[in-house]
């Protein structure tokens, strides 16, 4: 009688929580369901990363739009990301340089590229993200990235998004702040870069600082068509910076070609590599 009065208070404190019978029946259905595994393992990721962004914004006033806010946030979500099986690897670090102020071209693929960019903040601790204006209004997730120093255009605009993009040229020379911009526009999940697109070319080149390119190898671990998410590690190449200063306009499209066809080829390289890791 006293082991079925233990047992049965087990059962009322543990399967009585909500909580956790949610999180059984996650359990369950990921086991035989995958594209629910995705859909449970991509939502919990980007939820809890949002949160931890969102909690500390008090204490981001006392220095807003400071990069180094979303620092430990950012740790946060690394261990987070770490815990539904996903890994970073860091390659390059000897070409951080900090004191350098420019532009970062990296490689967009998922929207969980929120944690690449938190993992890389811990090693540049002076790197911004450029986004689309409309994540400001994803509130209060917006105020948040506002707060800890991301900077929003207005890609339908581009008048705005161009004057946007000169005082972060400023603020390059001024800050030594590095905006790391997708230079493909938008995500994707295939083999082959899309087209660089040059506004971030540009920015660099008014600014007569420097392009640092760096390459996110590929989610062998996530399958957004078949929606599958399994394990697996990300390996990140940072690259030697690169120079514009007495560049000119007329020579964007060749520094596109050149950055597009280096990115290109250590993304293929670095996928190779890091699919052997990876698992759906």
């Amino acid at each position: 009688m006293a082991m079925e009065a233990i047992i049965s208070t087990i059962k009322d404190v543990f399967l009585g929580s909500t909580c956790v019978q949610i999180m059984v029946v996650s359990i369950l259905l990921s086991l035989v369901w995958p594209t629910f595994k995705y859909y449970a393992k991509l939502t919990a990721i980007l939820m809890m990363s949002f949160m931890v962004m969102v909690v500390p914004i008090p204490l981001y006033f006392f220095k807003p739009r400071w990069p180094l806010n979303a620092l430990i946030p950012g740790i946060v979500a690394c261990e987070i990301i770490r815990w539904f099986g996903v890994e970073y690897e860091i390659r390059g670090k000897e070409n951080i340089n900090v004191k350098n102020g420019g532009v970062a071209l990296i490689n967009h693929q998922s929207a969980i590229d929120i944690v690449m960019l938190s993992r890389l903040l811990r090693e540049f601790r002076n790197i911004v993200p450029v986004v689309k204006k409309e994540l400001f209004y994803a509130l209060p997730f917006g105020i948040a990235s506002y707060l800890v120093g991301v900077v929003f255009i207005d890609r339908k605009n581009i008048t705005s998004a161009k004057d946007v993009m000169k005082r972060e040229a400023v603020a390059i020379q001024r800050d030594n702040l590095k905006l790391a911009i997708f230079p493909e526009g938008t995500r994707h999940d295939k083999d082959t870069l899309l087209p660089f697109k040059k506004g971030s070319f540009h920015v660099a080149i008014d600014s007569q600082s420097i392009i640092q390119p760096i390459i996110v190898s590929k989610y062998g671990f996530l399958d957004h068509k078949k929606k599958r998410f399994g394990r697996g590690r990300v390996i990140i190449k940072i690259l030697p910076e690169i120079s514009t200063k007495g560049m000119t306009k007329d020579d964007i499209n060749s520094l596109v070609e050149k950055c597009q066809t280096t990115m290109q080829a250590e993304f293929d390289a670095l996928s190779a590599e890091a699919k052997q890791y990876c698992h759906l």
